[in-house]
């Protein structure tokens, strides 16, 4: 538990960190956070971030019958946002 607390500053989550050290698993951890303003922060950060692991998160997040409408909604959006950024990247496409 103390590396948790420590991921965190003065007892609230620190998204902007986590993705600057790209701890994917930090990010991962706060998307079932109580706090839906957290989770979306931690969806976006993991959609910057392209790691294959946050996107495997995503996608379990979004078939999870527990998460709520708007949390899979912006899941979704993130995973199109993701296809689409490999899919210019692996073609050149501007």
């Amino acid at each position: 538990m103390g590396e948790k607390m420590a991921r965190f500053g003065f007892g609230k989550r620190d998204v902007r960190r986590l993705e600057r050290e790209r701890d994917v698993e930090g990010l991962v951890e706060l998307l079932r956070d109580e706090d839906e303003k957290v989770a979306f922060q931690a969806i976006e950060a993991l959609t910057r971030l392209g790691d294959k692991r946050g996107v495997e998160a995503l996608m379990a997040l979004v078939v999870d019958p527990t998460t709520t409408e708007l949390i899979r909604a912006k899941a979704w959006l993130a995973l199109d946002v993701g296809l689409a950024r490999e899919a210019k990247k692996r073609t050149q496409w501007k």
